[in-house]
């Protein structure tokens, strides 16, 4: 993790939101505004949570939202804080309605509900804590917690650039030395992801120190993506079966349904993992009868399918 704020690479306009709330709230001695971070995964929002407690010399106290399904668990939570502390909740929308009601009422009251001895009810006071929420679903939240919000932050996608320079500083902290253009060629196949390039780094220091060597040199990039299957845009076999699916109906859409049972993927793995980039990098599209390749995904998958055969030949020797 980068040690502060202006250490971090990409988000500019991220960096720059947090950047002065952290100043004001320092300046006026309180505690940070209540946040939505909104965004794609994989992108830095909890990293930037971290940070913002890193700066404020203050805890964070972590929880995914499927994880806080009853009061006694949100109780729990929140009564750790101490005032100023961060309450960060990742994967905010799938908090239940129940709970998120109780998150914004909290906020408001400054207590919470406990079930007592005898059936009676305790009123707690808990500390005046700062809530920040990460959700790639900002609407999946009640308007009513969203507008505790007082700092919308969105976050976007990366550059190739931003990309390349976060390996780079990922890299020294794994004392690993990369040689040439590595870094760059890492970036171009992480689908505009810091997460995505940063497990990409780590495969190819796994291949490298399978060779017992502690540099990595393009030969073994280029190995761990053969490996691995990612193609040059970065896509894996399945989206490259998914757009192969398509091309085939020769421009005819294709209902969730069918490709569903013809790939053998599960429709949210559909939804949620493979369609995304490719609809992003402009390779399919989305139709109100079904889905559908572009001519850029179809030129992509020509160019790609050379490599998927000089693979497959060589696993057969």
């Amino acid at each position: 993790m980068p040690p502060t704020l202006d250490h971090c690479h990409g988000q500019r306009e991220a960096v720059a939101l947090l950047r002065t709330a952290l100043e004001a709230s320092w300046n006026d001695g309180i505690r940070l505004p209540h946040m939505l971070f909104t965004g794609p995964p994989g992108v830095g929002k909890t990293l930037f949570a971290h940070l913002a407690a890193r700066e404020m010399a203050v805890t964070v106290h972590e929880r995914l939202g499927q994880t806080l399904d009853v009061p006694a668990s949100v109780n729990g939570l929140l009564m750790e804080a101490d005032d100023k502390d961060i309450v960060f909740i990742d994967e905010a929308h799938e908090l239940p309605p129940g709970s998120q009601t109780m998150l914004y009422r909290a906020l408001d009251d400054r207590f919470v509900f406990v079930n007592g001895q005898r059936d009676r009810t305790l009123k707690l006071p808990v500390a005046d804590f700062t809530l920040v929420m990460a959700t790639t679903d900002e609407y999946g939240l009640l308007q009513p917690l969203r507008d505790r919000c007082k700092l919308l932050i969105p976050f976007g996608w990366y550059g190739a650039d931003e990309l390349s320079t976060i390996v780079k500083q990922r890299a020294q902290m794994m004392r690993v030395e990369l040689a040439g253009d590595v870094a760059n060629a890492i970036a171009t196949r992480a689908k505009e992801t810091p997460r995505l390039a940063i497990r990409l780094l780590e495969s190819c220091h796994r291949y490298a120190r399978s060779r017992n060597e502690h540099r990595i040199v393009m030969s073994h990039f280029l190995a761990t993506v053969e490996l691995e299957r990612i193609d040059a845009m970065g896509l894996s076999r399945d989206e490259r079966r998914y757009l192969s699916l398509l091309a085939e109906k020769n421009g005819e859409p294709v209902r969730l349904m069918t490709a569903e049972s013809a790939l053998g993927l599960h429709r949210r793995t559909l939804q949620s993992v493979i369609e995304p980039y490719l609809v992003r990098a402009g390779l399919c599209e989305r139709l109100p009868t079904g889905r559908a390749i572009t001519d850029k995904g179809l030129r992509h998958l020509e160019q790609s399918m050379g490599s998927d055969v000089a693979v497959a030949g060589s696993e057969q020797r």
